[in-house]
């Protein structure tokens, strides 16, 4: 079973200008020097993006995520910017910016117009490998509900275009304007979501398979089930936690541990719920709540509920070889999520680019380009 659900992670950073902190439209610049091919180009020319390796257990994703941050970090470098892994830029805006010339990503320009032209947003998404004896949309139905917990842990985006939004993940609340975004609804099987993407490829609706952009979904080529609702994670520790969590879940789930939690809601009604707990998660945070109409009151802290999700697959993570995963969820909600830090630093330092700064540091922390005494002078 460990090695049949793999885990892999995508994530995209940012690239700023290492003097001033601010958001540089320079990636195809950047990929030119790239000797690596592991390096690509997203839908703007502020992000660069990767892709690890398939693997068998969180510290084979760690050295991965730490790799390709190295590789990534001295590319930028290469032509003075440096990388940030926060899921918005917290001053610049989008004017003057410039969109990639793929013809994909042209399309895409031309389909969704202006939320296409202003969307500078940068996330991780996880993806686990899923053995075809399993109906990745049956899984889907389950994990799905879990979607605001994972929200909530990664979130690392309250500053954008110079002030405090008052949310912890406003790259969610930017990704949410997308057609297709959001809580998918309860399908019956693959066969059942092919015919609505197959309906939607026909009518144009969307470009490309690709272009369905729920929360949790089978993803259009590998044979993965796709996590994306997870801001990019200033620090490697908190994007591998966060994977292996997924993993567990995912691996709990397929094994009948973890089931849809009790309800006898219809699930139009369940979808609003889940829409509505993805939002505060959005918002507050770890410091929220989310609606458990089998709460006291339906009402269940943030932090309980995701210690009880951690409590419910920690024996599939101990099978699976994941047993240091609630350890690392427990350190993660001590140290509070990436946005619970950069407010932290913002109040101590004051201004936007110390926080940029701070960012920039946590992204290569364990890289090896790090500045462990200057890291550990801006604790956070």
């Amino acid at each position: 079973m460990e090695d049949e659900f793999t885990v892999g992670v995508e994530e995209e950073y940012q690239l700023v200008d290492a003097e001033t902190g601010a958001l540089c439209s320079r990636a195809r610049e950047v990929l030119t020097t790239d000797w690596s091919s592991e390096i690509r180009p997203e839908l703007q020319e502020t992000t660069l993006e990767i892709g690890s390796r398939i693997c068998t257990s969180s510290a084979a994703l760690e050295s991965e995520l730490r790799r390709l941050r190295f590789q990534v970090a001295t590319t930028a470098a290469a032509v003075g910017l440096e990388i940030a892994a926060a899921g918005v830029h917290p001053f610049s805006r989008w004017e003057a910016h410039r969109l990639a010339q793929e013809e994909r990503y042209r399309a895409i320009a031309e389909h969704y117009g202006r939320i296409a032209r202003d969307e500078h947003n940068f996330g991780m998404h996880i993806h686990i490998g899923i053995p075809p004896r399993f109906d990745r949309v049956r899984l889907q139905n389950v994990v799905r509900h879990y979607a605001p917990h994972l929200i909530a842990l990664a979130a690392s985006s309250p500053f954008y275009e110079g002030e405090d939004t008052g949310y912890a993940s406003y790259r969610m609340v930017l990704w949410r304007r997308w057609p297709n975004a959001g809580i998918p609804p309860r399908l019956d099987s693959e066969r059942e979501y092919r015919s609505l993407l197959e309906l939607l490829l026909t009518t144009g609706a969307i470009g490309d398979p690709r272009s369905h952009y729920w929360s949790v979904r089978p993803h259009a080529v590998y044979p993965t089930l796709e996590v994306r609702v997870t801001d990019v994670c200033p620090r490697v520790d908190d994007a591998v936690a966060l994977a292996a969590l997924v993993r567990a879940l995912v691996v709990a789930v397929a094994e009948g541990r973890l089931r849809e939690p009790a309800s006898n809601l219809p699930d139009g009604t369940l979808v609003t719920l889940l829409a509505i707990n993805e939002w505060r998660a959005m918002r507050y945070g770890l410091g929220g709540w989310l609606v458990d109409p089998s709460a006291p009151g339906g009402r269940l802290p943030v932090r309980s509920a995701v210690l009880r999700l951690v409590d419910d697959v920690a024996p599939t993570a101990e099978e699976i070889g994941e047993g240091a995963m609630p350890g690392a969820i427990a350190e993660l909600l001590e140290r509070g999520n990436g946005a619970d830090r950069m407010r932290r630093i913002h109040a101590a330092y004051g201004g936007l680019v110390p926080v940029v700064e701070w960012v920039i540091g946590e992204t290569k922390l364990g890289t090896g380009l790090d500045r462990r005494r200057s890291q550990r002078e801006r604790v956070a």
